[in-house]
């Protein structure tokens, strides 16, 4: 499912509408979350019938075959066509934050991250992410480590938050082999048109496929 920025994946203490109770709705029947996204991110969530499809997608990630692709447009123009961030996170749950070292420290995890510029204007960069490690807030907390923050999240360093208290940051793309049929699943999540840089984003994704 597609999630809008915004929308909690599971219910919280807010109780407002969450992703999994309108796969529920949809699906006629419980599910399982099998991936999951920050409130204010965007894109797929893949959700499962039943326990074993947790398991077996699980499975797929610790065997590297299952991709998710992130786009994120942050703040600042990046001059490096493509690299890798490798650094180390600890999850502060009191502070709700992932916090980042250039060193190993007690209870901070290695994590990796790749990207590959997509487009840079004179104040922004169309990042397209591969997540090598999967760690909590990875993509903001490693991209505003090397200055250049999401957009919108001033939680990690962002300018000014956007209006909607979204951030620029969406699950575009998940692949994977179905179990029963070995058949393969591409799915794309559909960008906000409304907004000028989710446009450009798709404009250039558009111009790449047709490439």
């Amino acid at each position: 499912m597609d999630k809008a920025a915004g929308m909690p994946v599971q219910p919280d203490r807010t109780e407002d509408m969450s992703l999994l109770q309108l796969a529920e709705i949809y699906c006629k029947r419980r599910v399982h979350a099998i991936t999951r996204l920050d409130r204010p991110v965007s894109g797929l969530n893949l959700f499962g019938k039943i326990p074993d499809d947790v398991v077996y997608a699980k499975g797929l990630m610790k065997e590297g075959k299952f991709e998710k692709m992130y786009i994120a447009i942050v703040e600042g123009k990046v001059e490096t066509k493509k690299g890798q961030i490798e650094n180390f996170l600890y999850h502060n749950a009191r502070r709700k934050k992932a916090e980042v070292n250039d060193i190993e420290k007690v209870g901070y995890k290695k994590s990796i991250l790749e990207y590959e510029l997509l487009k840079a204007t004179d104040n922004y960069s169309i990042l397209k992410i591969n997540l090598i490690t999967g760690r909590f807030h990875q993509i903001r907390a490693q991209l505003s480590h090397i200055g250049f923050p999401i957009k919108g999240d001033v939680k990690y360093g962002a300018r000014r938050a956007n209006k909607d208290r979204s951030i620029h940051l969406t699950c575009y793309s998940i692949k994977f082999k179905v179990k029963a049929s070995n058949k393969e699943i591409h799915s794309f999540a559909v960008l906000n048109l409304e907004d000028k840089l989710w446009s450009l984003t798709n404009d250039t994704l558009n111009e790449l496929k047709s490439k």
